[in-house]
C-alpha cells in the first residue's frame, strides 16, 4: 500500500514560529486548483488564486510546472485585472492548451489557445453565447463544447418582456472545426445537454439529457449515446435518478456513473458507483457493502479496473477496483483529504491536491501501479517558519444509543495537556458530506480560531457521508433524529476529557452547519455564543424557495404541496417555532443572492431570536451567493465571529484585523459574478448533494 505525504502533528520548527494565522493572512492564503497534465506527461498546468484587495476579488493566474526539473513558469501576460479562469484543456500534441476567457474585447466566454513555445494567445471560438466543457476531438482538429441555446432577438426586444421564472435556455452540444473555422451543432432539441463524454475512438458521445423547460431537478436526467458518424441516438437509462459523471470504458462497450441510489434504484443513499453494458438496460452496483461516498472515478487504461476517489469519513483516499474480481485495493493512506484528482491513462499518471493540517493543498503527481505521490509544488513550504499551525487529530466518541462516531479535534496553538480551553464546535455542510483533515474552508477559519486560543471540534454526525448507507439515511423521516444529539454527545466527551471548558462553549456552522446551529440553540443554552451562516429556519418556505428540493423530500416524507402533504413533519422539524427558547447570543449571515438557502431563512430566525431579547445580529452580504466570494466579506465574517465569541464567551474585547492596502473607492458597490457559477448540484470533486 502506497503512502502519500501527510502531516499528523507539529514539527519542532513550527513550535518556534513567531505567530499564528490572523484573519487577513488567512483570507490571503493562495489556493492551488485544477491541475492538468499534458498528454506527453512533461508539463503540468494549474491555477493559483490570490487576493487582490484593491478590487475585492480573488484573481486566478496560470502556472506551468516542468515535471522533470520542477521549474515553475507564470503565465500572466494576457490576463486582465480581476480575470477569472474557468477551465483549461491541453491539446493532444501537448504544444499548448485551451482556456476559457471573457476578455474586455469579448461579449461572451470564448476559447483561447495558448502556445507554449511562442507564448502567444490566440482566440479560437466566437460563439454568441458563453461556452464551457471544452473537449478536443481525437485528431486535435475539432473542439466540442456546450453552450446555452442562443436567443437571436435584439436587446430591445428582450427588454420588452419579463423573463419567465424558473426557466433558462437549454444547453446544446457544438463542435468547432479549427481548419474551417466553423461551428456546427451536434446535439440540440427539446432537451438540455447537462454533461458529455467523448469515446476514446472519437466516434461516440455519451451524454446526459434533461427535459427542456421549467428547471427540472437533476433526477429527471437520463443517459444517451450519440453516434457521430451516422447521427443516431440510443437511450441507455430509464429511471428516476441522476447519473452523475457518466464515462465510457476505453473500448466503448460499457459505461459507469455515480448515483445516490441503491441497487434497486431507490433514492437517498450514499453516492454509489454503477456500471452498465451499452447493450443492457440493467446497471450493476459496485462495492455494495463498502462504507464509502464515491467522489470521483476514472477508467483504467485497459478498462479492466476503475480508480476511485472515496470519502471514508475524516479522510478522502484513492482506491483501485478490479472489475473481474470486484476486489478493492486502497492505494493511499494518511491524515489528509485528496482533492482535485485526475487520472491520465495515456501516461498512467495521477495528479491531485492533498490537503492536511499543514497545507490547504499542494499539487502532487504519481506514476506507476503503486501510486506513490510526489509533491510538485511548495506554495506552503515556508509556513512552518512563519506560522504556528495547529495540531489535528481524530477524536472518537459514542452516541447515547451506543453508535460509534468520530470527527476532527483541532488543538489551540498553545495547547497544554490537562488544561481546558474554550471550544468552537463547527458542523459540516451538506448535510451529505463530512468534516476531514485539513479543513481550510473560509467559512470555518479553523487556524485563525486556533491562533486565538480556541479548541475546534469538527464532528461527523449521523446524516453525513463516508460511513455507509445506514449512517447517512438516519435523517430519512426526521432531519433531527440523532444528528444534533451526536454533536452534543461529542461535546460532552471532550468536556469529560478535560479538553473543552463547559463554561466557554461556542457553536458555528454554514449551510447544513447553519441548520444544525439553529437547531442546537433552540434545544440548549449551554453555548455562550453562536454563529449561523446560511442556515434554515422554516422547512416549508425553505423547500419552496430553494433551488433544490428532491434530495430533501425524504426528510419529511413528501412535498408541502402534494395531496395529504406532511405539513406536520415540516413544522415539527422547523427551528423557527422554537426561536422563543433561544438564550444564546447568535450571529446570522446570509448572501443576498443565495438561492440554495434563501436569505429569508436567516431573516426569520434573526427576528425570532431578537424578539426574545437575546443579543443577535444579522448580516446580509450584497451580491453574494451561497458562499461568500468577496475577500472583504470573508474577512468581515471572520472578524465579526471573533469579536462576538470574545465578548460573550471570553468576556473580553477583540480588535479586528484589517488589510493594510489601498482599495478602490467604489469597492462597496461591486457585485459578485454570480451568473457564471458552476453547476449548483456539483461538489468540488463531482458529487451532487452538498448545500
Amino acid at each position: 500500500m502506497a503512502q502519500t505525504v501527510s502531516a499528523t502533528g507539529q514539527e519542532e520548527e513550527e513550535q518556534a514560529a513567531a505567530t499564528g494565522f490572523d484573519p487577513v493572512a488567512f483570507v490571503e492564503i493562495p489556493r492551488l486548483s485544477d491541475p492538468v497534465l499534458s498528454p506527453d506527461g512533461k508539463k503540468l498546468l494549474f491555477k493559483r488564486t490570490a487576493v487582490d484587495w484593491s478590487i475585492n476579488k480573488k484573481v486566478d493566474h496560470y502556472q506551468i510546472i516542468d515535471v522533470e526539473s520542477g521549474a515553475i513558469e507564470n503565465l500572466k501576460q494576457w490576463e486582465e485585472k480581476g480575470q477569472r479562469l474557468s477551465e483549461s484543456v491541453w491539446s493532444p500534441d501537448s504544444t499548448g492548451f485551451l482556456t476559457i476567457l471573457e476578455l474586455k474585447k469579448d461579449k461572451k466566454d470564448a476559447a483561447y489557445f495558448y502556445n507554449i513555445e511562442s507564448s502567444e494567445l490566440q482566440k479560437i471560438t466566437d460563439h454568441p453565447e458563453d461556452i464551457n466543457d471544452v473537449t478536443w476531438g481525437l485528431k486535435g482538429d475539432i473542439l466540442f463544447f456546450r453552450a446555452r441555446r442562443h436567443d437571436p432577438r435584439s436587446k430591445r426586444e428582450k427588454a420588452l418582456e419579463i423573463k419567465e421564472y424558473d426557466v433558462s435556455a437549454p444547453y446544446e452540444l457544438w463542435k468547432y472545426d479549427l481548419e474551417k473555422a466553423r461551428s456546427e451543432k451536434v446535439l440540440s432539441g427539446r432537451f438540455s445537454v447537462r454533461g458529455y463524454d467523448l469515446s476514446k475512438n472519437g466516434a461516440q458521445i455519451l451524454y446526459s439529457r434533461q427535459p427542456e423547460g421549467a428547471q427540472y431537478d437533476s433526477h429527471h436526467r437520463e443517459l444517451w449515446l450519440h453516434d457521430l458518424n451516422n447521427g443516431t441516438d440510443q437511450r441507455l437509462t430509464v429511471n428516476g435518478y441522476r447519473e452523475a459523471q457518466a464515462r465510457l470504458s476505453p473500448d466503448g462497450s460499457r459505461f459507469a456513473y455515480i448515483a445516490t441510489v441503491n441497487e434497486r434504484g431507490e433514492g437517498y443513499y450514499e453516492d454509489n458507483l454503477f456500471i452498465q453494458d451499452v447493450d443492457s438496460s440493467k446497471p450493476r452496483l459496485l462495492m455494495p457493502d463498502e462504507a464509502m461516498e464515491v467522489v470521483d472515478f476514472a477508467w483504467g487504461k485497459t478498462g479492466k479496473n476503475l480508480f476511485i476517489l472515496g470519502n471514508i469519513g475524516i479522510r478522502t483516499e484513492l482506491f483501485r477496483l478490479d472489475l473481474d474480481t470486484d476486489q478493492l485495493e486502497r492505494l493511499t493512506e494518511g491524515d489528509h483529504a485528496i482533492t482535485g484528482w485526475k487520472y491520465f491513462p495515456e501516461t498512467g499518471r495521477h495528479v491531485a491536491r492533498i490537503t492536511d493540517a499543514r497545507s490547504p493543498g499542494e499539487v502532487y503527481l504519481a506514476k506507476g501501479s503503486d501510486v506513490s505521490f510526489r509533491k510538485l509544488t511548495s506554495e506552503y513550504g515556508e509556513w512552518p517558519a512563519m506560522y504556528r499551525l495547529p495540531r489535528q487529530s481524530r477524536f472518537q466518541w459514542r452516541g447515547r444509543d451506543g453508535t460509534a462516531l468520530d470527527g476532527i479535534l483541532v488543538y489551540p496553538v498553545d495547547y497544554k495537556p490537562g488544561q481546558a480551553y474554550p471550544m468552537v464546535t463547527i458542523t459540516h455542510g451538506g448535510p451529505r458530506s463530512s468534516s476531514q483533515f485539513g479543513s481550510w474552508n473560509s467559512s470555518r477559519h479553523v487556524p485563525v480560531l486556533a491562533a486565538q486560543g480556541y479548541a475546534i471540534f469538527l464532528p461527523n454526525h449521523r446524516g453525513g457521508t463516508g460511513y455507509g448507507d445506514a449512517f447517512m439515511r438516519d435523517m430519512v423521516g426526521s432531519y433531527f433524529n440523532n444528528a444534533h444529539l451526536d454533536v452534543l454527545d461529542g461535546i460532552d466527551a471532550l468536556v469529560t476529557k478535560g479538553i473543552a471548558d463547559p463554561d466557554r462553549l461556542i457553536k458555528m456552522g454554514w449551510s447544513a452547519g447553519g441548520h444544525m446551529t439553529n437547531k442546537l440553540i433552540t434545544v440548549t443554552d449551554r453555548f455562550k455564543a453562536a454563529s449561523s451562516g446560511a442556515g434554515a429556519s422554516d422547512w416549508i418556505s425553505m423547500y419552496g424557495e430553494s433551488d433544490v428540493r428532491h434530495n430533501r423530500t425524504p426528510w419529511f416524507g413528501g412535498s408541502p404541496w402534494q395531496e395529504n402533504a406532511p405539513i406536520g413533519s415540516f413544522t415539527a422539524q422547523s427551528m423557527l417555532k422554537d426561536a422563543w427558547r433561544v438564550k444564546t447570543p447568535t450571529l446570522f449571515f446570509n448572501g443576498e443572492r443565495d438561492v440554495r438557502v434563501p436569505p429569508t431563512q436567516g431573516i426569520m430566525m434573526y427576528r425570532g431570536v431578537r424578539a426574545t431579547g437575546t443579543p443577535t445580529k444579522l448580516y446580509l452580504a450584497p451580491g453574494e451567493p451561497h458562499g461568500f466570494r468577496k475577500p472583504l466579506h470573508q474577512l468581515f465574517k471572520i472578524n465579526t465571529d471573533l469579536g462576538w465569541f470574545a465578548r460573550y464567551a471570553l468576556n473580553k474585547e477583540y480588535q479586528p484585523v484589517l488589510p493594510s492596502v489601498k482599495m478602490r473607492k467604489n469597492i462597496e458597490d461591486q457585485d459578485c459574478d454570480c451568473e457564471k457559477q458552476s453547476d449548483p448540484d456539483k461538489k468540488p470533486n463531482g458529487g451532487g448533494n452538498s448545500e
